[in-house]
């Protein structure tokens, strides 16, 4: 980053309400200066020409040539330039935000387009963590599980849970994964992360199961990343963590994105069988955030569905949204998937897709990811929504 204090950045993008909306909320941040949001030539990367910019901030939705091939030529033009891209779309309130900082540091998670303006403001000033602090989080019991709750959308009871990380900084305080994870995969730290992960949530499943027995037992759901699967010692370590934990393997749900599936699907497709053979479930998170969703879904053995929160965010006041909806449902169905929904923040949303059959759910209606001992408390609870107690 350059001595100033202001972070200069120049917005590419061929959407307009796309970049309308970046634009304004950028430019309402002192430390943010937009210098350029034109999109000029036909490959796109003059735009820089006459201000060379901290940041570069591009869209997916570039005409004549797709989003590598984009990123490619502005970092051969402009090798010191950090970029910033955005998935397009056209719901402004559905951005997903991937930091590319360096080679290969990126968020997979869907983000409202505010937190857009935090993501620059990491690819500007690089990376802030040294890598004696990262190979010291599983170590220095420094991580953190929390967990959010999956329920049936029937009756708000929780069915299970998803395990999300958290680094406790002794100097920074709590922080969340998006400001460390994308270092950890630079950098090779994610693989023992995420295996500290993985260990916890399944002993934590272990205890909920046994203090919270019912016919259906509790679930749970692991994210796995591209490094993950890559490890040839994934699948026993995954074997021996819910031997050890006395879990039966259909209680782990692991869960994929479609940026893993796209790194080496010959070896991902071995590993998810793998996984599939001895009954470990497998899910496909994000579902429509790419044009590569149903192959995905037709080359590999999944069992469960998560619907982005980016269509449930539109229920149910957009009709297209809601035939969309129907038919990601229907094709769940029709391929025995369950359907998890995310995001559901309003009761109108929880109807909405209770009406086209999604059966799970999460999203902040009925919790955030909370700590274990407040997950006990919410076990304890008939429902997680008081609307529903009279109907339970």
């Amino acid at each position: 980053m350059t001595d100033h204090a202001a972070i200069t950045v120049v917005v590419v993008d061929d959407h307009e309400m796309i970049l309308q909306s970046v634009v304004r909320l950028l430019a309402a941040d002192p430390q943010i200066v937009v210098v350029g949001t034109a999109l000029t030539g036909a490959q796109g990367v003059d735009v820089t020409k006459r201000v060379k910019p901290d940041v570069l901030v591009i869209d997916f939705h570039l005409p004549d040539m797709d989003a590598p091939e984009a990123i490619r030529q502005l970092r051969e033009a402009h090798c010191d330039v950090k970029v910033v891209t955005i998935s397009g779309s056209e719901r402004p309130g559905a951005l997903y935000a991937s930091i590319r900082a360096g080679s290969s540091a990126w968020v997979r998670k869907t983000r409202a387009i505010h937190e857009l303006r935090d993501a620059i403001r990491h690819a500007a000033a690089g990376w802030p963590f040294a890598n004696e602090e990262m190979e010291a989080t599983p170590k220095q019991d420094q991580l953190i599980v929390h967990y959010q709750p999956i329920v049936n959308l029937t009756d708000g009871r929780i069915v299970g849970f998803e395990a999300l990380v958290r680094w406790q900084h002794p100097e920074r305080g709590l922080m969340y994964p998006e400001s460390f994870l994308p270092y950890a995969e630079e950098t090779g730290y994610i693989e023992e992360i995420d295996r500290w992960i993985r260990e916890e949530a399944i002993r934590q499943l272990a205890r909920w199961q046994a203090q919270f027995p019912s016919e259906s037992p509790l679930w749970m759901s692991v994210n796995l990343s591209a490094s993950d699967i890559l490890d040839p010692l994934l699948f026993q370590s995954i074997s021996d963590s819910l031997e050890e934990a006395h879990i039966e393997p259909e209680h782990l749900v692991v869960e994929v994105t479609e940026s893993v599936l796209l790194d080496d699907s010959d070896t991902t497709m071995r590993f998810l069988s793998q996984l599939n053979a001895i009954g470990v479930k497998l899910a496909l998170d994000d579902f429509g955030t790419a044009f590569s969703s149903i192959s995905y879904v037709r080359r590999f053995p999944f069992d469960h569905l998560k619907l982005d929160l980016s269509f449930t965010a539109e229920l149910p006041n957009s009709i297209r949204s809601m035939l969309l909806v129907e038919e990601i449902w229907h094709m769940a169905v029709s391929l025995n998937m369950r359907g998890i929904a995310e995001g559901i923040e309003r009761i109108d949303q929880l109807e909405a897709l209770r009406d086209i059959g999604f059966e799970f759910g999460q999203g902040y209606l009925f919790s955030g990811a909370v700590s274990a001992a407040e997950c006990e408390v919410l076990l304890s609870r008939a429902t997680l929504l008081p609307t529903l107690e009279s109907k339970v």
